[in-house]
């Protein structure tokens, strides 16, 4: 008689037309030196439109256990929510498609897991691959690397406030426990390509999801060893995509507050007005720099993010309600047929 081995944990790898960047990916989790016959791989398709099938099955060739999973409501939390659905694990370890696993990355996590009873979330450092030369604003924006969901704590292990969605580690039944992930993106990210719906960015996600688990009483640990990199294509080592990016994040963060605070028209209105005069200092700041020559890009960002947070305070204003609905939308996705009605919302 064979004996069943447990599987502790579940890779889950949402993707979305980006099957070069899952090829690496799954690449790097074969050279994993956990044990194979207790973890297992879950890819959820985001309704991909590329070889993202084929890949998949050349993975499930290679001796790991594979769970292919097509999810066609465009949504980042469906699709993490797909994962968990699906995973046997007792640990889902989430990756970004994006990323690449060092060998004793998920020995690390699973490690960690077991020492602590108390714990929740499992992180750790992500560290960038650039495929091209990053700018010279890039280094002086280092402060910003969140934008870019880079990560690094330390050499030491220690509990922590937030993990970083392209390494998150989190125990299932505590995720049950907690009700799930809050509301993150809709659509999927363009990143300049034509025909490509714009993702709507409308909750915190992964670190909504930790202020949720340590509520709950459990703890959020950074742990070195559990190491990813993650890749950086060139489109976003540009400011248009810089800009693109602190835009959503001024939507999200407006969206989040209206949805946790339901304020009125008034204070919704007075938040804009609020804003408005953060982006004219930033902007003051910004032509300081510019004469000087020095740092100007960090208030350029700050403009587009503080306008952003404007407009949708100001809409917030007249639709009070807009923050639930898109809230709703976000935890139960959209066909894609419907992605082009997104735009509506904002509008």
């Amino acid at each position: 008689m064979s004996l069943i081995c447990e599987i502790k944990a579940s890779v889950i790898i949402p993707t979305y037309n980006r099957c070069r960047s899952l090829e690496r990916a799954l690449q790097s989790v074969m050279q994993l030196d956990f044990p194979r016959e207790q973890f297992e791989v879950v890819i959820v398709d985001n309704n991909s439109s590329d070889d993202t099938p084929r890949v998949s099955s050349n993975f499930s060739i290679a001796g790991i256990p594979l769970k292919y999973v097509k999810e066609t409501r465009l949504s980042f939390t469906v699709a993490r929510h797909t994962g968990a659905e699906t995973a046997s694990g007792a640990i889902l370890s989430y990756i970004d498609d994006d990323v690449i696993v060092s060998p004793g990355w998920l020995t690390a996590i699973v490690a960690t897991f077991e020492k602590y009873d108390s714990l929740g979330i499992v992180g750790g450092p992500i560290l960038p691959i650039f495929e091209s030369e990053p700018p010279e604003w890039i280094q002086r924006c280092h402060p910003m690397s969140g934008w870019l969901s880079l990560l690094d704590l330390g050499p030491d292990q220690h509990e922590t406030q937030d993990a970083y969605g392209p390494n998150f580690s989190v125990r299932k039944d505590v995720l049950q426990l907690v009700g799930g992930f809050p509301a993150d993106t809709i659509g999927v990210e363009a990143e300049g390509r034509r025909g490509v719906v714009e993702k709507i960015y409308v909750g915190m996600g992964d670190v909504g999801l930790c202020a949720k688990v340590r509520k709950a009483g459990y703890k959020v640990m950074y742990v070195p060893e559990a190491l990813v990199h993650h890749v950086i294509p060139p489109v976003r080592l540009t400011k248009k995509w810089w800009h693109s990016r602190l835009t959503g994040e001024g939507c999200c963060n407006a969206l989040s507050y209206q949805y946790e605070h339901k304020e009125g028209s008034l204070r919704l209105l007075s938040r804009s007005l609020l804003s408005l005069m953060k982006a004219a200092k930033h902007a003051l700041l910004f032509a300081i720099c510019a004469i000087e020559k020095t740092g100007k890009e960090r208030h350029e960002f700050d403009i587009s993010y503080h306008l952003s947070r404007a407009k949708v305070e100001f809409l917030l204003a007249r639709k009070p309600d807009l923050a639930q609905r898109l809230w709703g939308v976000a935890l139960t996705g959209v066909q894609p047929e419907d992605t082009g009605q997104l735009s509506r919302f904002l509008s």
